[in-house]
């Protein structure tokens, strides 16, 4: 284990839908003066496991898990730095299978995202957040967001945003 945590597990949106995602985060963070990161639902943060320890253990999670299909149910946002400004999905059976395979391989439940949402920007929550959440619900009303692979990520609360990357990218079973 490493003395601080500095990787993350997280689920990645189909290609296409990436790009649309990342076309938004990187116009808000225009807007917003925050920062530009790629589009993931955290299923656990600031894991301390090395990421050749974590490779096979996501590598026969992603085998066990079929590409996943969420209903954006609303554009939120709170005063949580990385929760400021999010889609937020309901519950899935899905995100919880993955959310426990995730807290039984690392052997900690520190990190585990409190529910499922994309976030599209961080940062202090102020009225322009609240704008751009109004802005924003018609774009995702009712939109579906397909998820196809999972990724150990270079990320944590110890890492700064813009050192962020994606070292491995691990496709899910298909449906």
């Amino acid at each position: 284990m490493f003395d601080r945590p500095q990787y993350s597990i997280w689920l990645l949106p189909r290609a296409d839908h990436e790009v649309a995602l990342s076309a938004t985060i990187g116009r808000l963070s225009t807007e917003l003066a925050g920062a530009r990161f790629a589009p993931h639902v955290t299923i656990q943060g600031d894991v301390a496991l090395s990421p050749e320890q974590l490779q096979p253990r996501l590598a026969r999670l992603a085998a066990q898990t079929p590409v996943q299909h969420w209903p954006v149910t609303l554009v939120d946002g709170t005063t949580h730095f990385f929760r400021c400004l999010f889609l937020r999905f309901g519950v899935h059976r899905g995100f919880e299978e993955m959310q426990a395979a995730a807290q039984t391989m690392t052997g900690r439940a520190d990190g585990l995202s409190p529910f499922p949402h994309l976030s599209l920007a961080y940062g202090d929550a102020h009225e322009a957040y609240a704008r751009q959440r109004q802005l924003l619900a018609s774009d995702y009303a009712e939109q579906i967001i397909v998820f196809d692979r999972l990724a150990i990520c270079r990320s944590s609360s110890h890492v700064p945003i813009s050192e962020w990357v994606c070292l491995e990218q691990l496709p899910l079973a298909s449906a």
